[in-house]
């Protein structure tokens, strides 16, 4: 399975487990023609499934579990060993610190997330560094900024609960590192323009 039939089975899969049966087939009406889309037609119907989405899906709080649940999964493109050890310093030390401290040695990887008490704050890397450095115009600046193909390449900005999908990543990251469940919310994103794309992630089960 290929990444973009990946992403529109699970975005299928979210939609039917938490939306009443037949949405799923409305909202992603049309995506058997992306495969032979270009970039630019992919984020047009990306926006508009989220259109739909949005009108068939009343509950905001449904469609972020939707979006969080269809993201990328950093153990399918990097392996479990990283996170694996990550979890071990964690078991290790009982400490978030060290954790952040060895992520902070592999900013590929990982940006360069902070704590304030039970919240650990998450901000993307662009995507392309030297492009958004030198981008001049908010549309520049989002397409060198934003990760995913299926949003980022819009002539506008896609609305900012699709950026939901880039807080699925980090979910996975924490709930793999602390055996615990994290509850995510978008503080910024370059999709309401914004300079960058914030997270946080809140653990109430961590001191």
């Amino acid at each position: 399975m290929d990444w973009l039939e990946d992403k529109i089975t699970k975005w299928t899969r979210m939609i039917n487990e938490s939306a009443e049966p037949g949405i799923a087939k409305k909202v992603l009406v049309g995506c058997e023609t992306l495969a032979k889309g270009t970039p630019e037609q992919r984020a047009e119907w990306s926006s508009k499934a989220l259109e739909r989405m949005t009108e068939l899906v009343h509950d905001v709080e449904i469609r972020q579990k939707i979006m969080l649940g269809r993201s990328c999964v950093f153990t399918e493109e990097f392996g479990e060993e990283p996170l694996l050890k990550l979890r071990q310093i964690f078991v290790d030390t009982g400490s978030i610190e060290a954790v952040i401290d060895e992520m902070c040695t592999d900013t590929y990887k990982y940006a360069r997330p902070y704590r304030e008490g039970n919240v650990i704050y998450e901000t993307k890397n662009p995507r392309y560094p030297e492009e958004f450095e030198k981008a001049s115009t908010p549309e520049a600046k989002r397409k060198a900024y934003c990760h995913c193909p299926l949003a980022g390449k819009g002539k506008k900005p896609i609305n900012e609960i699709y950026c939901y999908c880039g807080g699925g990543w980090y979910k996975g990251i924490w709930e793999y590192i602390l055996e615990k469940p994290v509850m995510i919310k978008l503080l910024k994103s370059v999709m309401k323009g914004d300079e960058c794309c914030t997270f946080s992630v809140t653990c109430n089960e961590i001191d």
